[in-house]
């Protein structure tokens, strides 16, 4: 069975996304894994003391398993209401663990083979972005699969989800894995690229992409878009504003220190203002979800 992991801090935007992710789960035949990670102060070396009694630690612990335990109890009983099969039995679990979030997201989705990690998505401030980034900036750079869901976004079945894609041959496998992943809704997916559709060079090189697709990806539904924008940013936006698109999908490599200073991450810049599910994936992802 495929397992979903949903990173939890108890907000609401945390819940939405566990939410999300059950419906979800319930659509592709998952179980659903919620995931506290609780920290505590530690040793401060310039005083030499603690900063928190240790009998505290024990305490933090307690309340973070037993919030856990009730945001199970409440994410499964909407799910039970939500599908009323005879019999149906939701696979939501959770687990709390010590230590720094995005580290212990990845070696949680890493030891215990997650297919995909659903996280609420809140919008970060200047302030947040420039000093220590928001927790959904910190998956995408582990480069785990991550479907972002947006604050008071509910639930609905994927009609057309977009591809956003360079042509690099990278991206082949990616589109096999989505194909997966859009099968159990008949999704269709659409292939979108933005920049000068007048050269000889683009289109000898969207027609290359496309015959790959057509030789390796075994999904009938599929098809292309071509967006006119000089920049990238506004097409990414125009075909979420425009494309009646479900929900979007991008490929995060990760640059040099120098590239992310000028130009940024377009991937991290969409989920700062993304008002659909943003479904990000690491370079030649086949990993199924």
């Amino acid at each position: 069975m495929k397992k979903i992991l949903v990173p939890v801090d108890f907000s609401a935007t945390a819940e939405n996304a566990a939410d999300y992710a059950t419906d979800l789960a319930h659509g592709i035949g998952a179980r659903v894994e919620l995931l506290n990670v609780f920290q505590v102060p530690e040793f401060s070396p310039a005083a030499a003391s603690l900063v928190w009694p240790l009998e505290e630690y024990k305490l933090i612990e307690d309340d973070a398993k037993k919030a856990l335990s009730k945001l199970v109890e409440k994410v499964e009983e909407k799910y039970k209401k939500a599908h009323h099969e005879f019999g149906f039995k939701a696979e939501v679990f959770g687990k709390s663990v010590r230590g720094e979030v995005e580290q212990e997201i990845s070696k949680y989705f890493t030891e215990c083979k997650m297919n995909l990690v659903v996280a609420g998505l809140n919008r970060a401030d200047k302030l947040t972005k420039t000093l220590m980034g928001s927790v959904a900036r910190k998956i995408i750079e582990q480069e785990i699969p991550v479907l972002l869901i947006p604050a008071g976004y509910r639930f609905k079945k994927p009609k057309k989800i977009a591809f956003a894609t360079d042509f690099s041959h990278s991206d082949i496998p990616v589109l096999c894995t989505l194909a997966e992943f859009a099968k159990p809704f008949n999704a269709d997916i659409l292939i979108t690229h933005t920049g000068n559709s007048k050269s000889e060079d683009y289109k000898h090189t969207t027609e290359d992409f496309l015959n790959r697709v057509a030789d390796r990806v075994n999904y009938r539904n599929i098809y292309h878009r071509h967006i006119n924008s000089e920049r990238v940013k506004d097409g990414l936006d125009w075909i979420v504003e425009n494309g009646q698109i479900d929900m979007l999908t991008m490929v995060h490599r990760k640059h040099s220190f120098f590239h992310q200073l000028l130009k940024g991450s377009y991937t991290l810049n969409m989920s700062d203002h993304i008002q659909i599910p943003l479904l990000v994936l690491p370079p030649s992802h086949n990993i199924p979800m």
